[in-house]
C-alpha cells in the first residue's frame, strides 16, 4: 500500500519504520527540518521562519519524567547508563539514532506542510502538501495515511475571574523556555501534571516564592521540590494577587499555567468525521483507527502511560488491519467505543478523560494485541511503569534496568 504518515516525530518514526518492515511505500511528511518532534527544542515560542505556530513546548532543563526504560521503541535500548532519567538532548539524540539505524531519512520529505486531507470514497487519501521552502502546493494520493502530530503544541488554559486584570506576567508553559525572567520573583504555577511539577522545580531555583495551584490535594504531593508551596485552586486573580479557595491571598509578580494540550487537527478537512468534544477525540475505534474511514489512524492519542511501547503496539495494530488480519466492520467499531464511554461514564469519569489510561494501560495495550492476534508489550514494561508511578519523589533518583520480558533490577543513585 501508498502510506503517508503526517509528522517525524517518535510516533511518525515508529509508523514508518514498521510500514517499510511490511514491504509499503511509504512517505512521512514533516513541517520541520528535523526528526524528533516535540523534542526539538528552539528558543522561538511564537511562530518560525515560515510563519507557523512553533510546535515544540520543550524547555530548557527539562528531565524526563519517565525512566529511559520506558522511553524505547521496541528492540532499540538506549546505550546503557547508570541513569534512568535523562535530558531532552539524550532522547534526542536516540530519537536520531533510530532514524539513522533503519535508514528511516530517505522515507521523509521535510519542510512539506500538510494543510488538507481528504477521503476519497474509494477509501483512498488526497493529501495537500506546502512546500515551505518553495511555497509550491503539491496533491498527493495514498491508500491509508497515519496521524503522527503530537498532542503538545495547543495549549488548554482555564478562564479564572479577573484574570484580565492582572498585571503582571501571564504564560502557558507550552511557552516557557527558561527561568531567568522569574529570578526573585513571586510566582504562581496552576497544574500538577509532569510540566507543573518539572517546571516548578527549576524556576524555585531563581525565584522568590514558587505556588503551585493544585485542583486536588489528595495527589501525591511528594513529587514537588521542597521550595514549592502548595495552595488550593485559585478563586479569584486580581491586580497583584492571586486568591484561593481557602480565602488565603498571596501577592504575585508572574502566572505559568501549566494546564496541559488540546487535541487538534486542523488539516482534517470535515469529511474526514474527526471532531474534538471536551477534548475527546471522536470517533476512534480502540482510540487508534478512525471509524468512519478506517485506512486513518491516529496514534500516541492516549495519555498518562509509557508513550514508546504505545506507539508501538499501536502502529502494529493498524498495520494488521490494513493488512486484513482483523476482520470488523464499522457498526462493531461504534459499538465497542460506545460500551468503552459508557464504561467509563458508568465509573463517574468525564468525557475529557476518555484518551486517560494511567492504571489501565496495561489492560489497554493487551487488547490492541489480543483484538489483532499480534505479540503483546513485554510485561516488564507494565510491571516497571507500576512500580515507577508508586514511588513519590524518590523515582527521579532511581536507576533502572530491564533483564528480561519478565524481570527488572532497581537501585537508588547517590
Amino acid at each position: 500500500m501508498k502510506i503517508a504518515i503526517i509528522g517525524a516525530g517518535p510516533a511518525g518514526l515508529a509508523a514508518l519504520k514498521y510500514s517499510i518492515d511490511e514491504g509499503h511505500d511509504c512517505v512521512s511528511y514533516e513541517k520541520s527540518g528535523k526528526v524528533g518532534g516535540l523534542w526539538n527544542y528552539s528558543d522561538n515560542t511564537e511562530v518560525d521562519e515560515f510563519g507557523l505556530p512553533i510546535h515544540s513546548s520543550m524547555y530548557y532543563g527539562l528531565k524526563t519524567n519517565l525512566p529511559k526504560e520506558l522511553m524505547q521503541f521496541e528492540n532499540f535500548p538506549y546505550k546503557e547508563s547508570e541513569r534512568s532519567i535523562l535530558s531532552q538532548e539524550e532522547v534526542l539524540a536516540y530519537i536520531t539514532s533510530y532514524a539513522d539505524t533503519f535508514n528511516l531519512l530517505p522515507h521523509i520529505k521535510f519542510f512539506k506542510h500538510v494543510t488538507e486531507v481528504t477521503p476519497l470514497p474509494s477509501g483512498k487519501w488526497t493529501i495537500k502538501i506546502k512546500d515551505l521552502k518553495t511555497n509550491i502546493v503539491e496533491v498527493k494520493e495514498h491508500d491509508a495515511v497515519f496521524v503522527c502530530v503530537g498532542n503538545y503544541s495547543v495549549p488548554k488554559s482555564p478562564n479564572i475571574e479577573g484574570l484580565d486584570k492582572f498585571k503582571g506576567k501571564t504564560i502557558h508553559s507550552h511557552v516557557y523556555r527558561k527561568s531567568d525572567s522569574f529570578k526573585n520573583k513571586r510566582v504562581v504555577l496552576i497544574g500538577g501534571g509532569p510540566s507543573g511539577v518539572d517546571i516548578s522545580r527549576i524556576v524555585a531555583e531563581v525565584a522568590d516564592k514558587v505556588y503551585v495551584s493544585l485542583r486536588s490535594q489528595g495527589g501525591p504531593l511528594e513529587r514537588f521540590s521542597e521550595k514549592v508551596i502548595i495552595k488550593q485552586k485559585i478563586l479569584k486573580v486580581t491586580e497583584n494577587s492571586v486568591i484561593f479557595e481557602d480565602n488565603s491571598e498571596e501577592k504575585i509578580d508572574a502566572i505559568i499555567f501549566c494546564t496541559g494540550y488540546v487535541y487538534s487537527y486542523p488539516f482534517l478537512s470535515a469529511q474526514c468525521g474527526i471532531q474534538v468534544e471536551d477534548n475527546w477525540v471522536k470517533y476512534l475505534y480502540k482510540q487508534v483507527i478512525n471509524i468512519d474511514h478506517p485506512t486513518m489512524a491516529f496514534i500516541g492519542i492516549p495519555f498518562r502511560l509509557p508513550h514508546y511501547p504505545l506507539f508501538c503496539i499501536q502502529v502494529r495494530f493498524f498495520l494488521k488491519y490494513l493488512k486484513g488480519g482483523l476482520v470488523i466492520s464499522k457498526s462493531q467499531m461504534r459499538q465497542d467505543l460506545d460500551e468503552y464511554m459508557k464504561k467509563l461514564k458508568e465509573n463517574g469519569q468525564p468525557i475529557q478523560n476518555a484518551h486517560f489510561l494511567g492504571p489501565k494501560s496495561a489492560w489497554y495495550m493487551d487488547d490492541l494485541a489480543d483484538t489483532a492476534k499480534i505479540k503483546r508489550v513485554s510485561p516488564v514494561i507494565h510491571k516497571l511503569y507500576a512500580r515507577f508511578s508508586s514511588l513519590g519523589k524518590k523515582k527521579f533518583k532511581m536507576s533502572f534496568k530491564i533483564l528480561n520480558d519478565e524481570e527488572f533490577q532497581e537501585s537508588e543513585l547517590n
